[in-house]
């Protein structure tokens, strides 16, 4: 019998990627979108490219939850779908430019989303889902403070050590780190606390690159935070822009990569109860543009160089340090290596915006 999983926010980057990993191992995806056109688009351009759902077109449906932030968001697609066996949770509140407390737009949607889909669960679902796992981030392990302390290794085992009477000065990017550590928190109190029958698995990933799951997502518009580090460097300037990218400067990891690290847990019961801390390596903003400009020769002279020599300086003394070894343990997995993110990406954007 084929095993059901209910993916949350399924319309978004890393969740079009974890949607294409496990229809390839052989699960059937529920995936929830706020909006109808969402679920006709996304089933669509998976059917173009999905043998196996050309073959079983019900391997992927779609339900709408329009506002996550409701308490009783997934109750109804909980009680109406029999027998998932796994939940994947990558949903989060929608942030538009909000002016209101920010503890009521970053730390309460966050916390209570988390705890509101593990209550559904529980309620609907208790007999049946094995194993939940929740996107998390490296901002609930960054200690801030720590950034370029050498000496301070960040692990599984390490928790963010801001506080939200921090956020007093109005920081959002604060605000942004600690809603995200409360929110993990969050998830396992509940399941130490509630003792459901499901085991918990967070993702903890840093900046997320790599290619769109669909060319069409890749139009400038279109891009996410984090991928939008990629497209902005090749709206750069040669030699007026140029100086050292050093900023941002941190940890980086491929989106394909964190998609499988969501699926893991389902296929190895060594994965439940754990943070998975998924790395490929240290990055800076010229360390992708050196790889920009090494693979596409025919944008030389046209985006920045920059600082090539002093890329290995800087990322020497700036960034924050990891080890992430119990993580590539459990897994066995290799990274994808920085050098195919970009290059995937920027192959990708060119030839989208074409």
């Amino acid at each position: 019998m084929v095993s059901k999983v209910l993916l949350t926010g399924a319309s978004g980057y890393i969740a079009q990627h974890i949607t294409n990993e496990l229809l390839s191992h052989g699960f059937k995806v529920i995936g929830t979108v706020r909006r109808q056109e969402q679920a006709d688009q996304l089933h669509k351009q998976f059917s173009e490219e999905s043998s196996v759902l050309q073959k079983d077109p019900s391997l992927l449906t779609y339900v709408l939850v329009p506002d996550i932030g409701a308490s009783d968001a997934f109750d109804e697609v909980l009680k109406s779908t029999p027998d998932i066996t796994y939940v994947l949770h990558t949903a989060s509140p929608f942030i538009f430019n909000d002016d209101r407390a920010l503890e009521d737009v970053y730390l309460k949607p966050a916390v209570e989303g988390t705890r509101n889909i593990l209550s559904a669960i529980k309620k609907f679902a208790n007999d049946s889902v094995k194993n939940v796992v929740v996107t998390s981030s490296f901002a609930a392990i960054l200690n801030a403070d720590k950034f370029e302390d050498k000496s301070f290794i960040h692990t599984e085992k390490v928790w963010n050590n801001n506080t939200w009477d921090q956020t007093k000065s109005g920081d959002r990017g604060v605000a942004y780190i600690v809603s995200k550590k409360e929110a993990e928190k969050a998830a396992w109190d509940f399941v130490e606390k509630e003792k459901p029958n499901f085991k918990l698995t967070t993702v903890n990933p840093p900046y997320v690159f790599g290619p769109q799951k669909f060319d069409a997502s890749a139009k400038k518009e279109s891009l996410n935070t984090s991928a939008e580090i990629v497209g902005s460097l090749l709206h750069t300037k040669y030699p007026s822009d140029d100086k050292l990218f050093d900023d941002p400067l941190n940890l980086s990891v491929d989106v394909r990569d964190v998609a499988l690290y969501h699926v893991l847990p389902l296929l190895n019961a060594d994965l439940a109860s754990r943070r998975l801390l998924v790395v490929q390596s240290k990055f800076s903003a010229q360390r992708i543009l050196n790889i920009i400009n090494e693979n596409f020769p025919e944008l030389k002279g046209k985006i920045a160089v920059g600082k090539p020599e002093e890329t290995a300086r800087v990322e020497a003394i700036k960034g924050p340090e990891y080890n992430n070894s119990v993580t590539v343990g459990l897994t066995g997995v290799d990274p994808i290596p920085l050098e195919k993110t970009v290059v995937d990406s920027v192959k990708q954007i060119l030839r989208a915006n074409k």
